[in-house]
């Protein structure tokens, strides 16, 4: 049995004391596993360094009545200047196991070959978390704390600690925690959320998570409401605004619990193969592109998605989207060459482009800049998906893109220039409005790059005050200098 009774930690900083674990309290028994969920920084690497004995709480105890391991992968314990084989004969000794038996186990089990010999000082990260996991697994611990080794290797290394884990050692207790709730919901039996330092237990994996997405800002309402976008006043330009969007969705909390969710319906959907199964995939995914949709990757698995449902033109966007926004065309070529054949069409008259980084003008165009360019433009007429591909497929560039939507008929110059944009028709998918609290601010970081913040601030303000953002927008010289669409303008007048 292990018990941690009322633990407190703080941790003194410059700006005065924070606190980690604040009353925390649990009982683990062997055989139970506790899978423990919350956001970066809440806390969980400190509990699990705390039950292992490897820092004492500022208050309270920890109760060990069983064998505890250090964390799992975790490298700390290492003598640096020494070689792996070093390592685990130092290991050995102590827990005066035998070392021969110890080596050619974890010789076997971490597939380090010569490095084995090498100091650990000269070891990747990855390296040094294999060989802890392999000189963790020859010492028969009670219980096992497993700090995020779902991230270590590759998957067959992952299905090699797994085998050791989870069958080899199923009657031992553990502590896991992981980014990755799906790891946590297959491995565990009980559940906890560890959030602003106290730590809540649940029976009922289902209602552990939803506590989890609640507390990190993502609720229980329909999938495609659930994420708002954050504010880009802070973006300098549609490139910065692209490199922002894929390093920020994989630091977000509520973006990763989101692609999460999709990954486990698109595992039901392959199964049940149903398409109502991959409409939740969708659904999901559309979800955690909503708060970042100039991210890349995560439209080509959403094109997967809906050409599944056998919307060709849906999964057509999606794909060119992902291009123009980064994703190297190896990664979607044959995917979005499969869509175009099956519409009947030739390859070669809507060719598969590739991301630019030149000037605004030049840059590709993708679904997003589309919608945007709508409530510009258009003033916010409802569009489908047949229209967005259509301007997707003759547009190389923004440039002739705008170009397109200016000398369409949509597209009236003199007219109202209405703040109310209306809705989307029924046959639009989940996207295909960015959201009404962030358009404005994207379009300008995107077209109007040069403004500062509080420049930025005062055109939101004059759209909100009922100005057209057509008129706000061209009074600030947007496009003006843009060829094709001065040809378009000067055409229309």
């Amino acid at each position: 049995m292990i018990r941690v009774n009322n633990v407190r930690k703080v941790y003194p900083t410059r700006f005065g004391n924070k606190v980690v674990l604040d009353g925390v309290s649990l009982e683990l028994a062997k055989g139970e596993r506790l899978g423990i969920l919350g956001r970066n920084g809440a806390g969980k690497s400190t509990l699990i360094r705390l039950i292992s004995g490897a820092e004492k709480a500022t208050s309270g105890n920890v109760e060990r009545h069983m064998s505890v391991s250090w964390p799992l992968a975790f490298g700390g314990a290492f003598q640096y200047m020494l070689t792996g084989r070093d390592n685990i004969r130092f290991i050995s000794g102590i827990y005066k196991q035998d070392f021969e038996r110890n080596l050619q186990f974890v010789e076997e089990f971490a597939e380090l070959g010569p490095y084995l010999r090498e100091p650990i000082r000269t070891y990747s990260s990855g390296m040094r978390a294999r060989l802890a996991f392999a000189i963790s697994m020859i010492i028969e611990f009670d219980c096992f704390l497993i700090d995020e080794i779902a991230s270590v290797g590759d998957a067959r290394f992952h299905d090699k600690c797994n085998f050791e884990l989870f069958e080899k050692r199923a009657d031992r207790a553990m502590v896991i925690i992981s980014h990755d709730a799906a790891y946590i919901r297959d491995h565990c039996t009980r559940w906890a959320v560890l959030h602003e330092g106290k730590l809540v237990q649940y029976d009922d994996f289902e209602v552990a998570h939803g506590e989890f997405k609640r507390v990190i800002g993502v609720s229980d309402r329909a999938v495609e409401d659930q994420a708002r976008p954050k504010t880009v006043l802070t973006i300098r330009n549609r490139l910065h605004l692209l490199e922002n969007s894929y390093q920020s969705a994989s630091r977000d909390d509520r973006f990763q619990a989101l692609a999460r969710e999709a990954s486990w319906c698109r595992d039901k959907a392959e199964w049940t193969r149903r398409g109502e199964d991959w409409n939740a995939v969708e659904r999901a995914y559309a979800a955690a592109l909503r708060l970042y949709p100039y991210e890349r990757s995560y439209w080509t698995v959403l094109g997967h998605a809906i050409k599944e449902q056998g919307d060709l033109i849906g999964a057509e966007i999606s794909y060119r989207t992902a291009c123009a926004h980064g994703e190297p065309v190896i990664n979607v070529d044959v995917h979005l060459r499969f869509v175009i054949e099956q519409q009947g069409l030739d390859v070669e008259q809507y060719p598969v482009r590739a991301f630019r980084p030149g000037p605004l003008s030049e840059q590709l165009p993708g679904k997003p800049d589309v919608m945007i360019l709508t409530r510009i433009l258009w003033q916010g007429v409802q569009v489908d998906d047949a229209n967005v591909l259509h301007l997707l497929r003759v547009s190389a560039t923004l440039d002739a893109l705008v170009a397109a939507m200016v000398a369409d008929s949509h597209c009236d110059l003199a007219g109202s220039g209405r703040t109310d944009h209306g809705e989307q028709g029924n046959e639009s998918r989940v996207l295909d409005i960015i959201d009404d609290d962030n358009w404005l601010s994207l379009a300008i970081a995107i077209f109007l790059p040069g403004l500062r913040a509080g420049e930025r601030q005062c055109l939101i303000d004059r759209v909100a005050e009922g100005e057209s953002a057509l008129s706000v927008f061209f009074s600030e010289g947007m496009f003006l200098d843009w060829p094709l669409t001065k040809v378009a303008l000067k055409n229309k007048h």
